[in-house]
């Protein structure tokens, strides 16, 4: 039987969207966030930064998957992008799933407004860390947004942006990431 990363998610997590920005308000106590460049610097300007950046990605999700093991990759839109861009719902060249989930970035809010529904869409896979490295890149280039991949096994959730990545960790303290990778944190008292 094919997993469904669909009813996973809402088994997990409720209605509540698979996005960085989104879930740190929900899971604030299994937060924290690493930039992907020196000095915080967001986009960057040479392959040099380009390799530093994946190097800095891979080595924190290797913290988080395993070689091999099962993981869901999401990747959510407003609920009326689809239909402006006209484009089909993929991750770096992997068509998702037709079936989607409509998921609130404000579960709660007494009145829903367009903006607050996305329309989420997943696969199942296996973490490899290079075959990320495309995903990656499209992110820090602002091609792609809004994905988030996460273990059934051990709950972790990895959102890069073009910056960066949110983490939420359920198998390791997120204090105990921070120390093992200080420098690539911000200075500010927000962690953002």
């Amino acid at each position: 039987m094919q997993p469904d990363p669909l009813t996973w998610w809402r088994s997990e997590f409720g209605n509540v969207a698979p996005v960085g920005y989104v879930l740190r308000r929900y899971l604030h106590s299994n937060w924290t966030r690493f930039h992907a460049l020196p000095e915080s610097k967001r986009y960057p300007e040479s392959q040099d930064e380009v390799s530093e950046l994946l190097r800095r990605h891979s080595q924190v999700a290797s913290e988080l998957f395993s070689t091999g093991e099962m993981i869901y990759v999401f990747q959510s839109r407003h609920s009326d992008s689809r239909r402006k861009l006209g484009a089909k719902h993929a991750i770096a060249g992997s068509q998702l799933r037709e079936a989607s989930a409509m998921l609130s970035a404000n579960p709660g809010a007494v009145a829903r407004e367009e903006a607050e529904i996305l329309v989420t869409r997943a696969l199942a896979t296996k973490w490899k860390p290079d075959f990320f490295d495309r995903l990656v890149s499209e992110i820090a280039s602002e091609q792609e947004f809004l994905v988030a991949l996460a273990a059934p096994s051990s709950r972790n959730v990895y959102c890069p942006y073009d910056g960066g990545m949110d983490i939420f960790s359920f198998s390791v303290n997120p204090s105990h990431l921070e120390k093992r990778f200080p420098a690539w944190m911000s200075d500010r008292p927000d962690k953002l």
